[in-house]
């Protein structure tokens, strides 16, 4: 991460786009069958695309989970391909071959987003091997263009009982590696 200044006007589209594809996938989409995973992230819209935009050192890194519609969406993805995963269609990140919740996003605007799984609390481990090799490439490599980078693993309040967290946690912390975990208390603890 490295100092900028906040891009107020893509933050509010982010956020407004967030919400408004959760509206329309929840009201019509879902209860249409066209979607058959809905996972709301309204209400985390603002500190997902805050998070997204920090993240701007070229060897930054996130994993991400089911609910972090708003963080893609400030990352680069396309509106059009986050609606044709939902619908198992192509045109999204995977072509349709998942359950349009599992993203990942080679690096366009914004960081690189991991490849994500749909089981709860696996998105830490990737994250802190990604720390472990920001801290190789720094410290036994030598290279001095990975100093400042980051890795972020997200996930809801439920993830931090899985093993994945407290592997990764154990891990982080046992070499100090260079990891944020971004915990969202979305009241569901799946």
């Amino acid at each position: 991460m490295t100092e900028q200044q906040i891009d107020w006007l893509k933050v509010a589209r982010s956020v407004l786009l967030s919400r408004e594809m959760d509206r329309l996938e929840v009201e019509q989409l879902t209860p249409q069958g066209k979607i058959k995973y809905q996972f709301s992230a309204s209400g985390h819209e603002l500190a997902q695309v805050l998070m997204a935009q920090a993240l701007n050192h070229p060897h930054d890194a996130a994993t991400v989970y089911y609910r972090s519609q708003p963080f893609m969406l400030a990352c680069g993805l396309i509106a059009a391909q986050a609606l044709a995963g939902g619908m198992a269609r192509s045109g999204s990140t995977s072509q349709g071959r998942d359950a349009g919740v599992m993203f990942n996003l080679p690096r366009r605007a914004g960081l690189t987003v991991l490849h994500s799984s749909g089981d709860v609390g696996a998105q830490y481990t990737p994250a802190a091997g990604w720390a472990q090799a920001i801290t190789y490439h720094r410290e036994v490599l030598k290279q001095a263009e990975w100093e400042g980078a980051v890795a972020v693993a997200m996930g809801g309040e439920g993830s931090t009982a899985a093993n994945g967290f407290w592997a990764a946690l154990n891990i982080v912390t046992t070499m100090r590696l260079p990891m944020i975990f971004s915990i969202e208390n979305n009241n569901y603890g799946l």
